[in-house]
């Protein structure tokens, strides 16, 4: 009898311990180290970076001849053998995430020769053009999409002779479902820019999770022809605003020099031909406000088209405006922030995120242009 128990004791055990690793396998959140061989804790981002062995079978591990400064970047997986090669990341159906694949070329086979190569997303729906470079710069390519099965697939794709693809990082971030709202079902994010307006060069362009619930990457960027003010880097913590920005990001700005001038800029995208924009524009006066000074109000326009008037809060309190879609010609979009009619006080601009729209309904890539446009306007109260 008490060997029969025993058994089932075993049995019971044994259950638990696979549907723990099942359950395992369902990622929130994921940051793979492509190439490496021990998982590792970076500390300033508080955030674990795994391998990639339980996710791919095939490739070979390398390191870079150059130093990245990044250093998950000093590892990668090259695939010589094979035109196609995926990776399988076990992600809950049709949910809304951030996934980002990172590129470091560092010179790893000493041929000074960085490859061009194909990177396709969920089942070839999204697909994009890879041109490394000597840089010692990463590349990153950034998408928002919502799952249509229990698993997702990345895969790198040979599509040049002799030029053999390779992947540094694999990152995958859960998002809530209101977040960038006007996203629906049917439609993939390609990211063009996601701008820190007014911070300098001193200021990291991504945080610990804590800060960025997201993990998502923002460029500092000053702007000369504009004011570019900052109080630094100061609230670890993510906004209550639409899309959760963080404070650190609200924290900076650019501000035109007199309530008279607008701010122009030139927004490049990745594409040439006619293609889907949406645009999300962060306000906060904080990093510009003086005491009793009027509220201040703002004109939106993309390529002289008038498509929102905001009216900005008071000090501490963000406003979000996203508008899509934006039919974009020729690779550039010009966007102008002007002071409205009856403003007071100067136009300003602390973040911007551009993103253009990939048809995900086909097994195609392509664009998609809806019939209305939409200009979300959204109070932190």
């Amino acid at each position: 009898m008490g060997n029969w128990k025993s058994k089932v004791m075993l049995v019971l055990v044994l259950v638990a311990m696979q549907s723990f690793q099942a359950y395992s396998y369902d990622y929130h959140s994921l940051s793979i180290d492509c190439g490496a061989t021990n998982t590792t804790f970076d500390v300033q981002l508080n955030r674990a970076w795994t391998t990639d062995n339980e996710f791919i079978g095939s490739g070979v591990n390398k390191l870079v001849s150059t130093s990245a400064s990044f250093p998950q970047m000093n590892t990668l997986r090259i695939f010589p053998s094979g035109i196609k090669n995926c990776y399988n990341l076990p992600l809950e159906k049709e949910s809304k995430y951030l996934v980002r694949a990172g590129f470091y070329y560092g010179n790893y086979d000493n041929l000074r020769k960085p490859p061009a190569f194909g990177l396709e997303v969920q089942s070839g729906n999204i697909n994009v053009n890879v041109s490394t470079s000597l840089s010692s710069d990463p590349i990153y390519h950034e998408f928002l999409l919502i799952t249509k099965k229990s698993a997702l697939d990345v895969c790198l794709i040979q599509t040049q002779n002799n030029q053999v693809p390779f992947i540094s990082t694999l990152e995958v971030s859960s998002v809530d479902q209101r977040v960038y709202r006007l996203m629906t079902s049917n439609i993939a994010l390609y990211l063009e820019s996601r701008i820190n307006y007014g911070a300098n060069q001193s200021v990291p362009d991504r945080f610990p999770t804590y800060v960025d619930i997201y993990n998502r990457i923002w460029k500092p960027e000053e702007v000369s022809t504009y004011r570019n003010l900052s109080l630094g880097i100061g609230s670890a913590s993510w906004d209550t605003a639409e899309n959760y920005p963080p404070n650190v990001v609200l924290d900076s700005a650019i501000e035109a020099n007199s309530v008279s001038e607008s701010i122009f800029l030139p927004i490049n995208f990745r594409e040439k031909s006619l293609v889907s924009a949406y645009f999300v524009l962060y306000f906060d006066i904080t990093p510009a406000y003086q005491e009793g000074e009027a509220r201040r109000k703002v004109a939106i326009s993309i390529d002289g088209q008038l498509l929102n008037i905001t009216r900005l809060l008071g000090n501490g309190r963000c406003v979000t405006v996203s508008i899509f879609p934006v039919n974009v010609t020729g690779g550039t979009a010009n966007l102008t922030i002007s002071p409205a009619e009856g403003a007071t006080s100067p136009a300003l601009l602390n973040a911007m995120e551009v993103f253009s729209v990939i048809s995900s309904a086909d097994r195609v890539v392509g664009t998609f242009f809806g019939i209305v446009l939409f200009s979300w306007i959204a109070y932190r109260i």
